[in-house]
Parts: structure tokens; C-alpha cells; sequence
């Protein structure tokens, strides 16, 4: 997109990534591989309940064992498959990158009943202690993947708004 941008109708100035649960951690170590390699520019970062800590050792991970959609068993199956070792690099895990500053303006959005509930919210301390203007929305009773499995809930409804809004934001400033 940022070499061809007038081929897909957009503007190299103004670059977004998003993503959600494992889509979220891709979205976050795009940035900031973009930060390390000079480019390209990334205006600002979407993340929907993003899994960015394969270590599997927060206090929610240990509490929602059983949660539907998303459970602790299904996490390390997910993080054996996508990375060998239990702490990843920080393109793979982007919470363990020792410097988070200078990554774009960031919007986290967390649901309350999930197991990557606090390392999306400690991802979002850690990322406004490094000086990045941050954005946390944590969705009360929201279970990974409400939006996706009730799209017309209305508090999933309101959560997509909210994205739109920050993203707009963003985009449009």
C-alpha cells in the first residue's frame, strides 16, 4: 500500500493497521517493524482485543480458563503453532519489545470476559508510558469475539462505532 497507494486509491500520508485478537499482534508488530526499518509511515494503530504477549502469564489468562470462543487451552495451542518458544520475539510478541516509543497514536480495545483482556490492557500502559498517545476501551461483559458473533448487539455495535471514531480521528485530523 505505501508503494502503490494512488493504484488502491489512497494516500502514503495517511496509514492505518488494525486487527483483532492474533490480527491485533500482526497490526502491532507491523508497526513496529515500520518504526525499526525507517518506514513506511504509519499514522496510527487499531487493536481489538489484540493477543500481543506469548508468554500466557497474566492474571486473565490464568482466570478464564473455560470462557467460550477463546480459551486458555486454545491459546497455547495457538502459540505453539505460531511461535516455538514461550518468548518470542517481540515481532511475534510485541509487548516484549524493550522500547515502545515513537509508534503511532494507538486505540486497544479489550472485552471483559477474556483471556488476552490484561495483556491488551498492559499493553496500552506500557505503550503510554513510552510517551504514545493511547486509547483503552475495555468492553463490560464482552466475551472474545462478541462484535464478530453478535454484530447487531448493541454493544457490539458500539464498539465498532467507537473504532470508526478513533480511526476517523486519526485519519482526519
Amino acid at each position: 500500500m505505501a508503494a502503490n497507494p494512488a493504484e488502491l486509491g489512497g494516500d502514503r500520508a495517511r496509514i492505518a493497521v488494525a486487527g483483532g485478537s492474533a490480527g491485533g499482534a500482526i497490526a502491532a508488530s507491523t508497526v513496529l517493524r515500520a518504526r525499526d526499518q525507517a518506514g513506511p509511515h504509519i499514522l496510527f494503530q487499531l487493536l481489538t482485543y489484540p493477543g500481543v504477549d506469548g508468554s500466557l502469564t497474566s492474571a486473565s489468562v490464568r482466570e478464564f480458563t473455560e470462557t467460550p470462543v477463546l480459551n486458555r487451552g486454545a491459546m497455547e495451542l495457538a502459540w505453539q503453532y505460531y511461535a516455538k518458544d514461550t518468548h518470542p520475539h517481540p515481532y511475534a510478541s510485541p509487548i516484549r519489545a524493550t522500547d515502545l516509543g515513537a509508534l503511532p497514536p494507538t486505540y486497544i480495545a479489550v472485552a471483559e470476559i477474556d483471556p488476552l483482556r490484561d495483556e491488551g490492557r498492559d499493553y496500552a500502559a506500557r505503550l503510554s508510558a513510552a510517551g504514545v498517545t493511547t486509547e483503552l476501551v475495555q468492553v463490560p461483559g464482552a466475551v472474545h469475539g462478541f462484535d464478530i458473533l453478535f454484530p447487531s448487539a448493541r454493544i457490539s455495535e458500539r464498539s465498532l462505532a467507537d473504532q470508526v471514531r478513533a480511526l476517523h480521528d486519526a485519519l482526519h485530523p
